[in-house]
């Protein structure tokens, strides 16, 4: 489906986010590795999320989906059958790695011509640590892999990337190992497992080292925050057209995920948090203003807190004055599309003055952007990031933006609602 869109003139109202699908996914691989039936409230019902459901049910859970409530029963994982479809999801494909390393069992995962040239290896070498085996394609380096799983033995684990997929794989494998283990990354990256697991006692914190501690999750209910990362487009939108004002509800601040609203507010964001709870998961409402935004400069460290959102800086940088950059964001070119690419190529079609580096880019702001046809990449981000630099210019036409589904159903909807406020 392509996507047709003016220029707005206003833009006013308020939103709700979908619920967080790091979240969502999390609660769903806790709760199948759980002493008994767990309770999901407001996850997110996505193609993303529905992939791990898929490898859960086939491992042996029971999954009932009711309204805005998931209850998952855990049951003795089973051998599938068939392999396992994770689709486009590298959050279900990654963690999934982890969960059937725990078990005895054969059994293989695979997905889309997208995910199958992401890059599995970096899960998989510590999951090799604890014990579990693996083979695949490229030594295990991409889908599809076959797992063989059980017998694991604690280990202590330095990771080279700060990837909280790697990062929650290894978890809840070790959670099923013969003694502790520990795991340090080089920059933290989300904290959703550990803010989770902390609750029960099961991991502990210390200097940057993660100590896991072989037990069982007890049964748990659990409500689902609004994603940070939808609701990052909504943020950006309010900022950088001239007439706005957007209020967005029930959004996570985990402080893991909310490095983009640290970048904007260094370029002058006008917004302020209302509502705040402080929960495992804090959250609240963002209210944001059309703002004169400065370009900016990020480096390396910023980038773990901020990497789905990044793309939307080079989108910012473009309706700021002065000169925007982005370094240490190779990890980008490996999402479901090559994100430095995409995102230089579609503001570049829109007459943004954008320099593509090799792990980032460099935009010069100040220059309206034009209406343009361009390509969604099959990447839901790339879809919605496209979607609102055409809403602040002349307007846009977006090829195969159906892609939103993957983890904003309504998003248009809501896109359209700000519209005729």
């Amino acid at each position: 489906m392509d996507i047709e869109l003016n220029g707005a003139k206003k833009i006013r109202g308020t939103v709700t986010p979908p619920p967080d699908k790091s979240i969502t996914h999390r609660a769903l691989f806790f709760s199948s590795i759980a002493n008994g039936t767990c309770e999901i409230r407001n996850p997110l019902i996505s193609d993303d999320t529905r992939r791990t459901v898929n490898v859960i049910q086939n491992l042996g859970c029971y999954v009932k989906e009711g309204s805005g409530i998931v209850t998952v029963k855990p049951l003795k994982f089973r051998e599938p059958s068939m392999p396992l479809f994770c689709g486009n999801s590298g959050t279900t494909a990654r963690i999934a790695l982890g969960l059937m390393a725990r078990e005895p069992i054969f059994a293989v995962l695979y997905g889309d011509e997208s995910l199958s040239k992401r890059p599995m290896d970096r899960v998989v070498k510590p999951l090799k640590t604890l014990g579990a085996r693996f083979d695949g394609r490229r030594n295990s380096s991409n889908l599809p892999i076959a797992v063989k799983g059980g017998n694991l033995k604690g280990t202590d684990y330095t990771s080279k990337v700060a990837s909280a997929q790697v990062k929650t794989a290894f978890i809840i494998a070790a959670l099923s190992a013969s003694f502790n283990s520990t795991y340090k990354e080089p920059y933290e990256s989300r904290d959703h497992s550990e803010r989770f697991l902390e609750q029960f006692g099961v991991v502990e914190r210390k200097d940057g080292t993660i100590t896991i501690h072989p037990s069982t999750i007890p049964a748990f209910k659990t409500k689902v925050v609004g994603d940070f990362s939808s609701a990052a487009f909504f943020i950006v939108l309010g900022a950088i057209h001239p007439n706005a004002r957007v209020e967005i509800k029930n959004v996570g601040l985990n402080s893991t995920r909310i490095g983009l609203l640290n970048v904007l507010k260094k370029m002058n964001l006008k917004m302020e948090i209302v509502d705040y709870n402080d929960d495992v998961e804090p959250y609240g409402t963002i209210i944001v203003e059309s703002s004169d935004l400065q370009g900016v400069s990020v480096d390396e460290n910023e980038i773990p807190s901020m990497i789905d959102e990044v793309p939307l800086v080079a989108l910012a940088g473009a309706f700021a004055n002065g000169e925007t950059i982005v370094k240490g964001a190779g990890e980008l070119r490996k999402k479901e599309s090559d994100r430095i690419k995409a995102t230089v190529e579609i503001l570049s079609r829109m007459g943004a003055m954008i320099e593509e580096y090799e792990d980032g880019f460099r935009v010069i702001g100040g220059r309206p952007l034009h209406e343009a046809k361009v390509e969604s990449f099959g990447d839901h981000r790339m879809a919605m990031l496209a979607s609102v630099a055409g809403l602040c210019s002349d307007g846009i036409k977006v090829k195969n933006a159906d892609c939103v589904s993957i983890s904003y159903p309504d998003f248009f909807l809501q896109l359209e609602g700000l519209m005729k406020a």
